[in-house]
């Protein structure tokens, strides 16, 4: 039918042209940006699927940097221990000569004061072995940190409504009208094995105080009692404004306690202070472990534990042959006989095998952390390649769909021209 109201080739015409031109913006944006996925549109199963494979890509990634780091921290551990067995070496050969009656004491004495220097040196590598700031060979690599003998974070509501907890979700909280929380606690530079009283008085000092156990016993909220005082120091509280907070560092003790306020009103430091009495928080360190966890995986639990030695020679703080070596050289510098020294030459040789023992578990470790390595590289190359065939563009296919639609669009132009042009037929009917 020929009409002027309605053109309905024009009509169809312009709908091909608007589905070819939507066509072909989807193939130049593909090809501009190289992924076949720009958005959920496109594809929202690939684009879920995508988006996991690359945090997992990511995270393997990153966990073969943690690797390749956990490689330098072993070779600045084992470099170290090269060196304190190569000054145990001489110390063997010291103690072989000082065995033989055909030193005087006087020679013995000489001895001594050379192994002497040897140990302190020991000693000194010891404690100066670091990596990115964390000691290697001092035994205080790892530290567990505590708050009672159940672990947790002891929590204290005051009689004026003030509470002090470890967590910012205590159930507690909720009810309070102005409430200070410990949100952290780093014992990052405090001595391993020790536990820490914290109290205050009205004023707003707070004292934190670290107490001894004799005993080797655990020292509870309840049982502080009878415990020697070690060291102690103290510090004045601020006011802590609504939603503030205020970092309490015992610097003398190597501990910092966050504190912060969740309520919507401020907490003065006497009103504070008052219930950290109350509360008689303690904050424990367990022995350190001298070990370094390393997360070798993209999730949670994928990880690699490196043991360190103790190299310490100052006495029941090292490995159990170091401590063993740090008690006969004390004799032989007490006492320097003959059989002092010859039993000195069996302490070196159990020190000697320790050590190669610890620098064959670093070896060891090493050569597993090359192929975790070497593993997590295949295995983010396989992941890379199924990511690319979800999300990236097929450039061959959409240049094809591109010319395709070009091709079209054209055609659409010039139909949709020739379609604009049939009302006009309808003049000639008139006339």
């Amino acid at each position: 039918m020929l009409s002027v109201q309605t053109n309905v080739s024009a009509i169809s015409a312009q709908r091909h042209l608007n589905d070819t031109s939507n066509a072909l913006g989807t193939a130049m944006e593909r090809l501009s940006s190289g992924y076949r996925i720009n958005r959920a549109a496109d594809d929202a199963a690939g684009l879920a699927v995508s988006e996991k494979l690359q945090a997992q890509i990511g995270g393997l990634n990153q966990a073969s940097r943690n690797a390749q780091d956990g490689v330098s921290m072993i070779q600045t551990a084992e470099g170290a221990l090269d060196e304190v067995q190569s000054m145990m070496q001489r110390m063997r050969d010291l103690a072989v000569q000082a065995s033989s009656d055909t030193n005087s004491q006087t020679e013995r004495d000489n001895i001594n004061l050379e192994l002497g220097q040897l140990g302190q040196e020991i000693n000194s590598i010891s404690q100066r072995t670091k990596f990115n700031g964390q000691s290697l060979l001092s035994g205080s690599l790892t530290k567990s940190q505590l708050t009672d003998t159940a672990g947790q974070v002891t929590s204290y509501l005051g009689s004026n409504g003030v509470e002090l907890y470890g967590s910012a979700t205590d159930t507690n909280a909720t009810t309070l009208t102005s409430g200070l929380v410990v949100t952290s606690v780093n014992v990052g530079g405090a001595q391993a094995g020790k536990t820490f009283e914290l109290s205050a008085d009205t004023k707003g000092n707070v004292t934190l105080t670290m107490l001894s156990d004799d005993a080797g016993k655990s020292i509870s909220m309840t049982d502080v009692a009878g415990h020697t005082s070690a060291v102690a120091q103290t510090i004045s509280l601020s006011d802590v404004s609504a939603g503030g907070s205020e970092i309490l560092d015992f610097t003398n003790l190597g501990v910092k306690l966050t504190v912060a306020n969740n309520s919507t009103a401020g907490v003065t430091a006497a009103v504070a202070s008052a219930d950290f009495t109350a509360g008689n928080l303690t904050v424990d360190t367990a022995v350190a472990s001298g070990e370094a966890t390393l997360q070798t995986g993209a999730n949670e639990g994928d990880e690699t534990t490196v043991a360190f030695v103790n190299t310490a020679l100052s006495g029941g703080t090292g490995a159990a042959a170091m401590d063993t070596l740090a008690a006969t050289l004390k004799t032989f510098s007490t006492d320097g006989t003959r059989e002092n020294a010859s039993s000195l030459i069996t302490a070196l040789d159990g020190a000697l095998g320790s050590i190669s023992s610890s620098r064959a578990t670093l070896g060891a470790a090493q050569n597993r952390l090359q192929h975790t390595i070497a593993n997590l590289g295949t295995t983010s190359e396989n992941l890379s390649a199924s990511n690319s065939r979800i999300r990236d563009v097929d450039v061959a296919t959409e240049s094809s769909n591109m010319a395709k639609n070009q091709v079209l669009e054209q055609a659409g132009v010039s139909v949709l021209a020739q379609a604009n042009q049939l009302p006009q037929l309808a003049l000639k009917l008139l006339g």
